[in-house]
């Protein structure tokens, strides 16, 4: 019965430590790709998340990123929009995250009918899954 109840205790704690924002945060370090820009066209845009929080975008040059977070459940990136003749504005998106694997992530940017996602692959496997045109 020690032994059970010893091994209950033990599970909790490991239950309890578990962060499902810091596991977020961690799995979302990397660089992430739109697959349908890729398949059309050959590039690779999207963006890359670096670790403490600084973001950049990949060729996206109206895009001057500066950092993420994950709050809530959603992600928040900061920065500016660089329009034509030079001039910045403010840049701040916050959207839902529906899935976090270590392949693709899902951010929800409307629930509401119609729902509008974009979808984003990791860099490591983009090439390997999507077929660019060329």
């Amino acid at each position: 019965m020690k032994k059970l109840l010893c091994i209950s205790l033990i599970l909790f704690v490991f239950a309890c430590a578990s962060d499902p924002q810091k596991e977020m945060e961690k799995a979302i370090v990397g660089e992430w790709c739109n697959p349908y820009t890729y398949q059309s066209t050959g590039e690779l845009k999207g963006f890359n998340f670096k670790k403490g929080g600084v973001c950049e975008a990949i060729n996206i040059p109206s895009l001057e990123l500066k950092s993420w977070e994950i709050k809530d459940g959603y992600l928040i990136v900061k920065g500016f929009e660089v329009t034509e003749d030079g001039s910045k504005t403010e840049y701040a998106t916050k959207e839902k995250i529906g899935q976090l694997t270590t392949d693709s992530l899902c951010l929800v940017v409307q629930e509401a009918n119609p729902r509008l996602a974009f979808l984003y692959l990791n860099s490591k496997v983009i090439k390997e899954r999507v077929n660019a045109q060329k």
